[in-house]
């Protein structure tokens, strides 16, 4: 049959339609190509239009980032802004990750979502079961050639902690006293710390068995800054940890409303920052542009309750919320007594360092609200300083006082060390946000500063 049908064909004979039968498999393929390559060239020039469309907005987006941030657009610069937010855990806002402690105030909840990325490899520090950001507990033992260094103050000295202490090892290793030592570092350290929370803590620490060769307390930011903008509202006792009548105060409805706004709102800025943070949008201008307005409304969003929720709360609390009453008769003389509170304390530290052996290092941790501290280009400054502030008015009271207080202790045996002149010759960027957190770089001339304190230091050869 096959070769009478070649012979009709080679004949001449017509090939059947669809009307005069079935349809051979050549003739049921050469129509349907056309139509295929018809709706492939419809996609590719709708993908074409897209990716012009696109790129007409990315485009605009460059300038409209300036006008409407202030700061020129930087893939770098904005990532830095954002990391240790888009670095956190969902579900972990402001301070819900934190639980009130009997001796130190309060820790955070070793969830197993908890933690901070490191820099040095990409892994998460976890939260330890003490409630600081560690992989290991804090209670370690002497032993010979190893030296452990504990790390205390807020939340600078807690991110150094994580990614700051490799440099400083590799800076400690370049003399011979430390090139053969076994390093641990304990992260005793925490956001919002501020005197006697380091005193209390290496108290705590040292009366469960904790042992250290080096105790490093890095602070002063938090003892100047933090009072007045969350405490002091409140009628809160200064020696008393941040935030302390939102912690304890849970039978006022005011507090516990405006806590669980501010906890969402935190965990919305986090969202947005993983978004933001996440191929391809974290290469997209236009992406960084709208997380930067959106993270800039919630921030504000913030402020807004907790300056609402102070105004509406200027009353006394129950005495587990507030502490002795204290009045001053302005702030010359509050100011004055928070210093003394973080004199006080850093004395009593040292005095415990001694009694067992340790040797002590008090860092003033830089600021960029200190006069003259830090060089800035228009896209720094725009991120870094804010005029208004609260906290630069808390710097701005408070510095001077610390750096009176800390000649102070230097002529009473401390090794005290200021540190707020370290970013003095570096025009690069080193502060991601307008409170007080350095970028990577930032945290490396930090580790490569408390190094030559601790080599310059005529104690600081360490033990055999």
């Amino acid at each position: 049959m096959e070769e009478s049908q070649a012979s009709m064909i080679g004949q001449g004979a017509k090939p059947r339609t669809r009307r005069d039968g079935p349809v051979s498999a050549d003739t049921a393929t050469g129509p349907a190509r056309p139509r295929r390559l018809a709706r492939r060239k419809k996609f590719a020039f709708a993908a074409i239009l897209l990716g012009l469309a696109w790129a007409s907005c990315e485009l605009a987006a460059w300038p409209l980032f300036r006008l409407a941030t202030g700061q020129p657009f930087s893939w770098t610069a904005l990532q830095d802004e954002r990391r240790e937010r888009a670095n956190r855990p969902p579900g972990i806002g402001g301070a819900i990750s934190s639980q009130v402690h009997p001796y130190v105030g309060y820790v955070r909840d070793p969830r197993p979502d908890s933690g901070i990325v490191r820099e040095s490899d990409g892994r998460t520090m976890p939260v330890s079961n003490f409630g600081y950001v560690d992989d290991k507990d804090p209670i370690h033992k002497r032993g010979p050639g190893k030296l452990i260094v504990g790390i205390f103050g807020g939340s600078v000295a807690s991110y150094f902690g994580v990614n700051g202490v490799h440099r400083l090892e590799e800076a400690l290793r370049r003399s011979p006293e430390y090139a053969d030592k076994q390093f641990v570092f304990v992260n005793a350290a925490l956001g919002g710390y501020k005197q006697p929370q380091q005193l209390t803590t290496l108290a705590y620490l040292t009366a469960l068995g904790a042992e250290f060769d080096v105790v490093l307390n890095i602070d002063g930011f938090n003892e100047v800054a933090l009072h007045e903008l969350e405490n002091s509202g409140h009628h809160v006792f200064p020696a008393f940890p941040r935030s302390w009548h939102a912690r304890v105060g849970g039978n006022d409805p005011a507090s516990g409303s405006a806590r669980a706004e501010l906890n969402g709102l935190e965990e919305r800025r986090n969202a947005w920052a993983r978004w933001a943070s996440s191929p391809p949008f974290q290469w997209s201008i236009l992406a960084n542009l709208v997380w930067k307005l959106q993270d800039r409304r919630l921030e504000w969003a913030s402020y807004s309750i907790v300056k609402g929720h102070q105004e509406l709360q200027n009353r006394g609390g129950p005495y587990v919320a507030t502490g002795p009453a204290r009045e001053f008769a302005g702030r010359d003389e509050l100011f004055e007594h928070l210093a003394s509170i973080w004199s006080n304390s850093s004395r009593a530290i040292d005095a415990l360092c001694r009694q067992t052996g340790t040797r002590y290092y008090h860092f003033l941790q830089p600021n960029q609200y200190v006069a003259d501290s830090k060089p800035m280009d228009p896209a720094e400054r725009s991120l870094a300083f804010n005029a208004e502030h609260p906290y630069r008015k808390g710097v701005q009271a408070g510095y001077p006082l610390l750096l009176r207080e800390g000649r102070g202790l230097r002529e009473r045996g401390v090794a005290f060390h200021d540190l707020t002149a370290i970013f003095r010759d570096h025009p690069e960027s080193l502060y991601i946000d307008d409170c007080c957190h350095y970028n990577q770089a930032g945290l490396e001339i930090l580790a490569e500063a408390v190094a030559r304190a601790i080599l310059d230091d005529p104690a600081a050869a360490p033990k055999p």
